[in-house]
């Protein structure tokens, strides 16, 4: 099997297994959740970086050549997803993926009031917005299927979650939207945030900026602005 495909079949296995409620709780109950989050997501980040440098260096096709415009699309949205991603870093969330344990903050839910799923949101946004300047079977593969499987994992983790959470799903849900920036328009929230939040938005922000500014040429051997 091409070393990709490998890579791909890993790590999506891996967060399929993972989902799975029998073993995540043995898993919980054998390490305590702060050790399994650890351990889980040190393990995806060294499958993710296995997957890339496959990617990079797999056979592919070529479907289309990248145009200002293409380039334009995550050079606009990557920020959001850092900052995204960043801002829910050290914030407790029991309505979908956390990096950390804890319960909401309902007065001060930070990233939890743009969306209840603001990391995967982040993810979702990160493949997606990579689709339009990589037009060769990999990377549309790479990209386009995470991006996609980010989206479904929502719906995945909705569904558990309301269940998991039974009555105290409503209340913790009531001043948060499952589309970004609903409930902070609509008026069912209000922003308000711990340090934390920001703190974890200008890491998002600080990594934006870097990969702009050369980081990414440097890792990846792509510049994002090598259109304009």
């Amino acid at each position: 099997m091409n070393n990709f495909w490998l890579a791909l079949a890993v790590f999506i296995g891996s967060h399929v297994v993972a989902a799975v409620p029998g073993l995540r709780r043995t898993l919980i109950e054998r390490w305590s959740e702060p050790g399994f989050l650890l351990a889980y997501s040190s393990l995806s980040v060294g499958l993710f970086a296995w997957l890339i440098v496959a990617a990079m260096h797999s056979p592919t096709t070529p479907l289309w050549a990248p145009s200002p415009g293409a380039y334009l699309v995550p050079v606009i949205l990557m920020p959001i997803a850092a900052v995204l991603l960043g801002a829910s870093l050290f914030a407790p969330n029991p309505l979908s993926i956390a990096f950390v344990p804890g319960t909401l903050d309902t007065q001060r839910p930070g990233s939890v009031a743009i969306t209840r799923h603001p990391t995967l949101w982040g993810l979702s946004l990160w493949g997606l917005s990579h689709v339009p300047p990589n037009g060769d079977t990999v990377m549309i593969t790479l990209f386009g299927g995470l991006g996609f499987f980010a989206l479904v994992g929502m719906a995945i983790v909705e569904r558990k979650k309301r269940s998991a959470l039974g009555a105290d799903w409503a209340r913790l849900a009531a001043g948060t939207s499952f589309l970004p920036f609903v409930a902070l328009l609509t008026g069912r929230t209000r922003w308000r945030a711990r340090t934390s939040t920001y703190v974890g938005a200008a890491i998002g922000a600080a990594a934006a900026a870097f990969l702009l500014l050369g980081g990414h040429l440097w890792l990846f051997d792509r510049d994002p602005l090598a259109l304009f």
